[in-house]
Order: C-alpha cells, then sequence, then structure tokens
C-alpha cells in the first residue's frame, strides 16, 4: 500500500506531464497544436523548454527521441498558460503523431504528455487547365462565326476540364484587355482531352473583322493561360432588294413646224436629218 508521501510524489510526477489539446487549425500543410504550460516545480514556476515530436507512427515513451523534433516550439510561459504553435511542412492528406516533453534548467524532463493525431487535408488543386493552342474559324456568315479547337485536360494535359470561355473583339485579344473583350454564350462542356469541340458565335455584325480566343477552367477554379486569336470576317450575304415597281411607260410622236418630237416621260426633241445632197 503506497504511503501518502508517495502517493503525493506520484501526482506530482502527473501534474508535470503537459498536455496538448486537440489540434484547432488543420491544413493540407500545417496542423496547429495548443496545450497549457507546467511548471519548473510540478505546478509552480516556470518550465525552461520544451521538445515537441512529430511523427506518422504512433508515439510512445520508448520512441519519442525517434521522432522528428519540431524547432518552432515557443520557450514556455508561466504554468497555467495557455500556449500554442503550428507544425508546418507536413505532406497533405497523411496522419501524424504529435507528443511533448517539458524541462527545468537542470534540465529534469518530464515525461510523454498524451498523444494525439490528426490528418492534413488533401492538397488544393493548384495546376491549371493546358491552354487551347489549335483555335480555328472554320465558317462564317453575316452574323455568326463557326469555331473548333482540341480539348486539353483538367490538371495541364490530363483528366477533363469544367468550363470554357470565349470571347470575341473587334480588336486583337490580349491577356491585358481579355476582361474587356465579349464573353460569348453557348460554349460546349469540355470533353476529354484530344477531342474536337466546336462552337458558333452569335449576335455578329456583317462586314466586320472579329477575333477569337479562349481559356479553359477546371473544378478548382484554375484558369488556362490565354489561347491562340485567331480572326475572321464576317460576309456580306444579303443581295440588293428587288425592283417591285416596274410598269410600262408611254410614248408618243408629234410634229412642231415641220421637226419630228419623241416624249416619254420628259419631252426630247428629235431633229429630223436633212436631205442629202441639198445645198
Amino acid at each position: 500500500m503506497r504511503t501518502p508521501i508517495a502517493l503525493a510524489a506520484a501526482f506530482a510526477a502527473l501534474a508535470l506531464l503537459p498536455s496538448i489539446a486537440p489540434a484547432q487549425t488543420v491544413t493540407f500543410d500545417s496542423i496547429s497544436l495548443s496545450w497549457t504550460a507546467p511548471g519548473d516545480d510540478s505546478l509552480s514556476g516556470t518550465a525552461a523548454q520544451y521538445d515537441l515530436r512529430y511523427s506518422t507512427s504512433a508515439i510512445t515513451a520508448a520512441n519519442f527521441a525517434s521522432a522528428t523534433q519540431w524547432t518552432g516550439t515557443p520557450t514556455p510561459a508561466t504554468s497555467g498558460t495557455t500556449q500554442s504553435t503550428t507544425v508546418t511542412g507536413l505532406t497533405a492528406n497523411t496522419t501524424y503523431f504529435f507528443a511533448l516533453k517539458s524541462a527545468d534548467e537542470v534540465p529534469n524532463w518530464s515525461g510523454i504528455s498524451n498523444v494525439i493525431s490528426r490528418t492534413t487535408l488533401a492538397a488544393p488543386d493548384a495546376i491549371r487547365p493546358a491552354a487551347l493552342s489549335t483555335v480555328t474559324v472554320t465558317g462564317t456568315t453575316e452574323n455568326t462565326a463557326s469555331l473548333r479547337w482540341t480539348a486539353t485536360g483538367d490538371h495541364s494535359l490530363t483528366g477533363t476540364a469544367t468550363s470554357y470561355d470565349v470571347r470575341y473583339s473587334t480588336s486583337p485579344i490580349t491577356g491585358a484587355n481579355w476582361a474587356s473583350a465579349t464573353q460569348a454564350t453557348g460554349e460546349p462542356a469540355p470533353t476529354a482531352p484530344g477531342t474536337t469541340q466546336t462552337m458558333a458565335v452569335g449576335g455578329l455584325t456583317r462586314q466586320t473583322t472579329y477575333y477569337f480566343a479562349a481559356k479553359v477552367a477546371d473544378d478548382a477554379g484554375n484558369l488556362s493561360a490565354l489561347s491562340n486569336v485567331v480572326s475572321a470576317t464576317t460576309p456580306d450575304q444579303t443581295a440588293p432588294a428587288a425592283v417591285r415597281d416596274l410598269v410600262v411607260g408611254f410614248l408618243w410622236f408629234g410634229w412642231n413646224a415641220g421637226t419630228p418630237a419623241i416624249e416619254t416621260a420628259s419631252r426630247v426633241a428629235v431633229m429630223r436629218p436633212e436631205s442629202r445632197g441639198r445645198r
């Protein structure tokens, strides 16, 4: 049976153990931890240093020293103070285990803290689709232009993208003026990389030169670079209006002092040629 002194010593030893709270913030490459600062001598005073370790395997007192040491741990604060640190440089979608020890100035090291584990989030999609490089104009009417291109991918040239943004302008389109170009409607949904896609851009004006370009978006909102820029001039395919008021006119002859004249809509005098050989 333990004596009161032995029990007190045991409780004091337990009090020296730092306790890590559940992780508050988890990202794809970092995990934030917090704990309550222990004392230098049990629960009194201020400890001298921490040793925070992490591993992709469960941490125990036996393998604590082989776990990776986090060098960004803060200096211990007064006993009872909440302290925290954020462990960065982690791998996405990976489970990590964390444990902590504290020491006084001697240094006398505490036992290992409680061990917690958290899994980092999946990495965000930072790969944008490849730019279209094969946009061509295959035909025009007075108010439409037919476009064709070869589909690219979601992640550069792999996977299937989410949407297209096709634009047109009467001025050459560049990266700088892309936002001011007119956005077309009716773009098709992207298909598998390498497949041919088409669309018709409407609402154009005849006998006008237009420039066309496109961008590709994925499900994370990443936009591709600007595609190649093509141009075409809409034709004049409207014939003149047909004459609808054609009528039969009138013609009359008259003589004036022996000189014949012909009148239609206006009066025209025609002189009778003189007889040949007249002197």
